[in-house]
């Protein structure tokens, strides 16, 4: 029996070996990890599945993270910005087009402040049954609570990185820490919570990647999305089998929730 199928046999999902199953290269055994993943997610069936429409209402960012295309040094990036009755308009476009929920995600611009967020969720929510999940960063603990007072029913937020090297690395707004500190003020508000690492950080390792998939397991959230940063090989993966990996070993590891990928 090989050690990969031991692994998966006796789910012994330590870092070590969450690194070994996203570095396997023989054919063979990364089709029974990619048949495993599928299988995880075909039986969850509509648990894992809803339609969502993603809506970038800025691109506006007073951040300066190194793995964003929208932070502030990006002297080359047009800019623009959504007004209210556009987003809204989106969002109901999106409902009559047979989506269930949307992602309403922006850089951290101040122009959305916490009433215009709210006016915007409370507006969406009286004229359509949509899922409504925030993507907008770290925000203040009083946001996080009127604004799911207003409709939201979910936020998604990054922990970026496990590994506090990387972490210092990638410029992020905001310590790890606060990080998860508003991740759990989240879940305590009665968010349905998302979160999940950068894949494509400079210096980064496999081994990096399984310590965040371990993480994502251990922090107890609704859901987990990874974002792809950029299409450089990790120790000789090249970016999107990278990427695709990650993901199918993290759905492995983590089989109560939907696991996803998503381009920011």
């Amino acid at each position: 029996m090989s050690e990969i199928i031991k692994i998966l046999n006796n789910k012994d999902y330590t870092i070590e070996n969450v690194a070994r199953l996203i570095s396997e290269n023989d054919s063979k055994l990364r089709n029974t990890l990619q048949t495993k993943s599928q299988k995880i997610i075909f039986e969850a069936g509509s648990n894992f599945h809803n339609s969502e429409k993603r809506i970038q209402i800025s691109n506006y960012c007073s951040a300066n993270c190194s793995f964003c295309e929208s932070r502030i040094d990006n002297n080359k990036l047009n800019r623009f910005r959504l007004n209210r009755e556009e987003i809204i308009e989106e969002a109901v476009t999106a409902y009559k087009s047979g989506y269930e929920s949307i992602l309403i995600h922006s850089g951290y611009d101040d122009f959305y402040n916490t009433d215009r967020i709210a006016y915007i969720l409370y507006s969406i929510k009286k004229k359509t049954k949509l899922k409504i999940t925030l993507s907008l960063g770290l925000r203040k603990k009083n946001e996080y609570k009127k604004w799911k007072i207003a409709g939201a029913d979910a936020y998604f937020l990054t922990f970026v990185t496990k590994n506090i090297e990387l972490y210092k690395l990638s410029n992020s707004l905001g310590t790890f820490e606060k990080r998860v500190e508003h991740i759990n003020e989240l879940k305590s508000i009665g968010y349905s919570v998302g979160t999940g690492s950068i894949l494509g950080l400079q210096n980064e390792t496999v081994n990096a990647i399984a310590e965040d998939i371990v993480f994502a397991k251990n922090i107890d959230a609704n859901f987990i999305g990874f974002c792809k940063y950029n299409n450089n090989a990790v120790e000789n993966i090249l970016g999107d089998e990278l990427a695709n990996r990650s993901v199918e070993v993290a759905q492995i590891v983590i089989p109560k929730v939907n696991v996803g990928l998503y381009n920011f």
